[in-house]
C-alpha cells in the first residue's frame, strides 16, 4: 500500500507541474489575445500603455487630428503626442502641479500638458533689434533652410476601390506600364482615378516640401525629375506619384527673409523647444513607441 501511495504521489507530482504550466500558458494566451484585440502602441517606464482603444478615444475628441490619423505615419505622430501628454502629466505630478478640476479626459489632458510644457520650456522672445535679428539669421542657418521641394503629381485611391474592374493597386501598376510605354500621360491616369474617387485631389499638387516626418515624402526624396514612384500603399489608400520638377534644399538669402526673420526666430525657438522637451520627457519616463504595432493597425484591414 505504501509503495502504491508513493507511486500515486509521484504521478501527481509529475502531473501537477504540467497543469500549472498549462494554466500559465492559457493565461498568457488570453493576455496575448486581449492585446491582439487592443494592441499596445506605446509603453511608459512605469508600466502604463497606450493602446488602440486609447488612440480611438483620443482622436474621437481631437477632431483636428482625424485627417492626420489616416495612415501609419500620421498615427505615429498622434501616438507621440499622446505619449508626450502622459509624460508631461507625470512631470507635473513630480513638480507638485495639481491636476485640473474640470471634467474630461484626465489621462490625456492636453491643457494640463501644455501648462507643464510651458513651465519646463524656455521663453521664446523675438530679437530686440535689427542687429539681433541678423545675428540670429547668421548663427541659425537651419532655421531659414528650405527643404528639398518637388513639383508633385499624385493619384490616390482607396485600397478597397476597383477601377475598370481591377483592384486599385493592380490598376495603378498597369498605369505605370502604359505610361512607361508612352501610350498615355500621368494626367490621363489622374483624370480616370478622379472618376472613381473625388474626396482628395488627383493630379498636380504643386510644389511640396519634403520632410523626414512623413514616410512617403521621405521616400520621394530619392526620386529624380520625371520619375514615377509607386504604387505605394499606406493605410487605407494606395498612391502613385510623379516628380515633375525638383529643387534642392537651400538657405533663403537674408534679403528675402529680413522682414519675417524676427517672427521666424520665435517659431524656430518653439519648434526646438518641443523637440528638446519630448526627448527629455521620453528618456526620463521611459517612453517607447511600437511602430510595428502602429503599422499592424492598417495591415490587418
Amino acid at each position: 500500500m505504501e509503495e502504491f501511495e508513493d507511486m500515486a504521489m509521484t504521478s501527481i507530482r509529475s502531473i501537477i507541474p504540467g497543469i500549472v504550466l498549462l494554466a500559465g500558458a492559457m493565461m498568457l494566451n488570453a493576455a496575448f489575445a486581449q492585446e491582439a484585440k487592443n494592441p499596445v502602441l506605446a509603453r511608459l517606464g512605469n508600466g502604463e500603455t497606450i493602446t488602440e482603444k486609447d488612440l480611438t478615444q483620443y482622436v474621437g475628441r481631437r477632431i483636428d487630428l482625424k485627417a492626420v490619423a489616416r495612415n501609419a505615419s500620421g498615427v505615429t505622430t498622434v501616438v507621440q503626442e499622446m505619449a508626450l501628454a502622459r509624460a508631461l502629466a507625470l512631470e507635473g505630478q513630480s513638480l507638485g502641479v495639481p491636476p485640473r478640476s474640470e471634467k474630461g479626459d484626465t489621462r490625456f489632458d492636453d491643457i494640463y500638458a501644455h501648462t507643464i510644457f510651458s513651465k519646463i520650456s524656455p521663453a521664446c522672445e523675438a530679437p530686440k533689434d535689427e542687429a539681433a535679428v541678423r545675428d540670429f539669421y547668421d548663427k541659425n542657418p537651419k532655421a531659414f533652410t528650405l527643404p528639398t521641394a518637388i513639383r508633385l503629381s499624385r493619384v490616390i485611391l482607396p485600397a478597397a476601390e476597383k477601377v475598370d474592374g481591377e483592384p486599385a493597386g493592380t490598376w495603378l501598376m498597369n498605369q505605370v506600364q502604359v505610361i512607361g510605354a508612352g501610350r498615355q500621360k500621368f494626367e490621363d491616369a489622374a483624370r480616370r482615378a478622379e472618376q472613381a474617387y473625388k474626396l482628395d485631389a488627383q493630379g498636380d499638387l504643386g510644389w511640396v516640401m519634403l520632410n523626414e516626418e512623413n514616410l512617403i515624402l521621405r521616400a520621394l526624396g530619392d526620386a529624380n525629375q520625371g520619375d514615377i514612384v509607386g504604387p505605394v500603399k499606406d493605410g487605407d489608400f494606395v498612391y502613385l506619384f510623379q516628380v515633375a520638377e525638383k529643387r534642392p534644399s537651400q538657405v533663403v538669402p537674408w534679403t528675402e527673409v529680413s522682414a519675417v526673420a524676427a517672427k521666424r526666430a520665435v517659431s524656430y525657438c518653439r519648434e526646438q523647444a518641443r523637440i528638446d522637451v519630448q526627448q527629455r520627457m521620453f528618456q526620463k519616463y521611459g517612453v517607447q513607441l511600437d511602430e510595428n504595432a502602429v503599422r499592424s493597425l492598417f495591415e490587418a484591414k
